[in-house]
């Protein structure tokens, strides 16, 4: 490079802006540290703190007679109004078991409870019919397990002529149906039909013989014309446009809410015209494989925490509604409640495995004391016996076996030495234990008391599993049991 091209580059860079000198600055920082850096830059926090979500479950459980109406409206407020934390911060898990009932009061039930939460899941243990299957369109996802049915949406309403009766809309609305599609396919043809056979075998006009056959024809449709009330027909046709609307806006608002909108109002005016149109009875079944067909977003029971909790509650509470005659249990309870009640190795899970060890000795000692009346004596071979039997427990902190140690003697003592009858020993050692926690109200505990020595009695009586081995698993089935008692009959834990 001669002198006069050294000289050019020189006055160039001498006139470059300060800006373009930052540039070139920077490029040859950035050229000089790229290889330098990690291949996968970590993406800096944000900041923002993690949402809170606080979970509630809501009970609605009928029994299998009473229908969904608008009574359940006012229950229902009063519930959620148990739900303290604002909608964006709340899950209700909506456990729901029933035969249907009523399309309005359900419809307006779903709008006050997603009022109240961002995230909704519709659990279905058993079967949600009819308008309970219109309840579980407005969750995000519906989970289900191998016995779990919903139902058509073919709207049930009362007669409109006849007082009492109640149908399925379809059931007005089909005949007309059928009508039109036997007089399209069949009697239409029919006469064309006849009509030519009455040109070629009688000299008379071919319009001559159109007039007869249709007149023929119609002799046959209009008695049975007759039998369809337009009134009916209309009721009907409107019932199941309704259910079909309410359907739809369930779906659009909240299933499909993650999809694009054209095929949210796809999706949503499919399945909705299918639950409503597509089915031949009332009562038929929709599984959960039949439910994915029809666009639905189905939750596997399997893969849900609480799945074959709620079963069994569910089942116990549909027992107990049968036999007391209550018809509905509409219940908001939250998981922290639930956890507190179904902890297995909290006290009350205890107390019932407590019990039993005990009760399990009675047959055993009254055959070794059969002819002992020295208080010393029986006290010394309860004590014997309780050593025997502690032994054989699984392994556990000492002080839980040492409460059970002492709950045993206790109740033991009671049956020998003050001579109570076996259950009366039971409960009463179940109840003062229970009310020493100082956990639950008096009328609480004479409840979850008697629930106990039901479950001891069963126990011992028809339940073929070591205990000693498993008291979890065996125990926490009466616990579900108390609180689908305490559910049912709405006594606060």
């Amino acid at each position: 490079m001669d002198d006069e091209e050294k000289s050019k580059e020189e006055i160039n860079e001498a006139n470059e802006t300060p800006e373009k000198s930052e540039e070139k600055e920077e490029s040859k920082a950035t050229e000089e540290t790229k290889e330098n850096l990690p291949l996968h830059t970590p993406i800096p926090p944000t900041g923002e703190k993690p949402q809170k979500e606080t979970r509630y479950i809501l009970f609605l459980v009928y029994n299998e007679r009473a229908p969904i109406d608008r009574d359940d409206v006012f229950d229902l407020i009063d519930q959620l109004n148990k739900i303290t934390t604002p909608p964006e911060e709340t899950r209700i898990d909506m456990v729901i078991l029933s035969n249907g009932g009523y399309p309005h009061p359900a419809y307006q039930m779903m709008n006050i409870v997603r009022s109240k939460c961002k995230k909704l899941k519709a659990v279905v243990p058993l079967f949600a019919k009819s308008a309970a299957t219109l309840m579980t369109l407005a969750s995000d996802e519906i989970i289900m397990g191998p016995q779990s049915e919903i139902g058509p949406l073919d709207m049930q309403m009362e007669h409109p002529l006849i007082e009492n009766l109640h149908i399925s809309a379809l059931e007005g609305y089909y005949p007309f149906m059928q009508l039109y599609g036997k007089f399209v396919t069949d009697f239409f043809p029919l006469a064309l039909k006849m009509a030519q056979d009455i040109a070629q075998t009688v000299p008379i006009k071919r319009e001559d013989a159109v007039d007869i056959a249709m007149n023929t024809a119609m002799s046959y449709l209009v008695p049975i014309v007759q039998q369809i009330n337009p009134t009916v027909v209309n009721m009907c046709y409107r019932a199941l446009t309704t259910g079909e609307q309410y359907a739809y806006n369930f779906l659009f608002r909240y299933m499909f809410k993650d999809k694009p909108e054209r095929e949210r109002v796809i999706l949503a005016s499919q399945t909705a015209h299918a639950l409503v149109w597509n089915f031949q009875n009332h009562g038929q079944v929709i599984s959960r494989d039949d439910a994915k067909l029809l666009n639905l977003y189905i939750g596997f029971g399997e893969s849900y925490d609480l799945f074959e909790m709620m079963y069994v509650i569910t089942k116990e509470m549909l027992r107990i509604l049968g036999q007391s005659g209550i018809e509905r249990a509409i219940r908001v309870v939250s998981m922290e409640q639930i956890k507190r009640l179904l902890n297995v190795d909290s006290y009350l899970g205890y107390i019932t495995f407590i019990v039993y060890k005990a009760y399990s000795l009675v047959e055993p000692l009254r055959q070794t004391l059969q002819n002992v009346t020295d208080v010393q004596k029986i006290s010394l071979a309860i004590r014997q016996f309780l050593s025997q039997s502690l032994a054989s427990l699984p392994p556990m902190p000492e002080q839980e076996k040492n409460d059970i140690a002492q709950v045993s003697l206790e109740l033991l003592e009671d049956i020998f030495l003050k001579n109570f009858k076996d259950e009366n020993a039971i409960y009463s050692v179940a109840f003062n234990r229970i009310r020493k926690e100082k956990a639950f109200s008096k009328p609480v505990s004479e409840v979850i008391a008697g629930r106990i020595v039901e479950a001891v009695r069963e126990l011992t009586q028809t339940i073929e599993i070591e205990i000693d081995t498993t008291p979890p698993e065996v125990v926490s089935k009466y616990i579900l049991q108390i609180l689908a008692f305490l559910l049912v009959y709405n006594i606060k834990f």
